[in-house]
């Protein structure tokens, strides 16, 4: 940036004043790029983009360094040792790295700030303050149900299915695993086992709380499947999580299914939250 000033010169006082006389100011302007980063855990380093514009015939310099804020220093960010940017003339743009510090605990989004000060050669203009917010979704306790299909005969008497958790496991989860009906199975209550009744139902409620301790990865969800001694055609029920407390669900619901004729087990390429079970009896009246 340029600015023009003009003067005369005079004697005043022993000594001389210039009029008439132009000088010229020039100089540069250092901001960041940004006002808000959000950047993940798992990212490792964060690159930081400073610009400068105006008089770009001169080096610049300028001071840069972090301020914690939620996020701490040296335990969730470590800045580069360099404190000071240069810009060399003509350069309009800098880089400055911050490393981003990976646990395995999840924790909430964190903040901290970047500041940039003391230029030399140049002015700041905003943004000169950066917040930098840390996110940390790969951390965070994920509940699912591993298995996308079942092959069982109706007279197995119970089926434990896996749910299983990742992420962080240092803290208890819980997570409602129950049935749901679908084309021709039929559910009960426990107190009340009906005739043609194929499983004793999971309510969606508090007693169908399936719960994780610190440290535990897998919990089984007790089903208990009815054989009726009847011939039936292939039969189908649901079980799904639901409602989970100090996590998440999986990203992709899937489903399970049970037959006699197929004891074969299909996995999901994602975690699932919701199994379908399908159960066929061969035997005749």
């Amino acid at each position: 940036m340029e600015a023009v000033c003009a003067g005369t010169e005079e004697a005043v006082g022993g000594g001389n004043r210039l009029k008439n006389q132009q000088f010229r100011l020039n100089w540069a302007w250092i901001s960041l790029e940004k006002q808000h980063y959000v950047v993940d855990e798992e990212a490792k380093v964060l690159e930081v983009v400073l610009r400068r514009r105006g008089y770009l015939g001169e080096t610049s310099f300028v001071s840069i360094g972090t301020k914690d804020g939620t996020a701490v220093k040296d335990k969730d960010f470590r800045g580069k040792a360099q404190k000071q940017v240069q810009f060399n003339p003509g350069q309009t743009t800098a880089t400055w790295k911050v490393r981003i510090l990976s646990d395995q605990e999840y924790e909430q989004s964190e903040t901290f700030q970047i500041v940039l000060s003391e230029p030399v050669m140049a002015a700041l203009e905003f943004p000169e303050v950066a917040t930098v917010e840390i996110v940390d979704p790969g951390d965070e306790s994920t509940v699912f149900i591993p298995s996308a299909t079942y092959s069982i005969e109706e007279d197995i008497g119970e089926l434990l299915i896996a749910v299983r958790r990742s992420g962080d496991a240092s803290q208890e989860l819980m997570v409602l695993c129950f049935t749901q009906q679908v084309c021709s199975a039929t559910g009960t209550v426990p107190t009340t086992v009906l005739s043609f009744s194929d499983y004793i139902s999971r309510p969606e409620e508090h007693t169908s709380m399936v719960r994780f301790d610190k440290d535990e990865t897998e919990k089984p969800c007790r089903i208990v499947v009815i054989d009726d001694s009847l011939y039936e055609p292939e039969e189908s029920f649901n079980v799904t999580l639901s409602m989970p407390m100090g996590g998440r669900l999986g990203l992709e619901p899937g489903m399970f299914s049970m037959s006699t004729k197929h004891r074969v087990a299909h996995r999901c390429s994602q975690p699932c939250e919701i199994a379908a079970i399908h159960a066929e009896q061969l035997t005749t009246c």
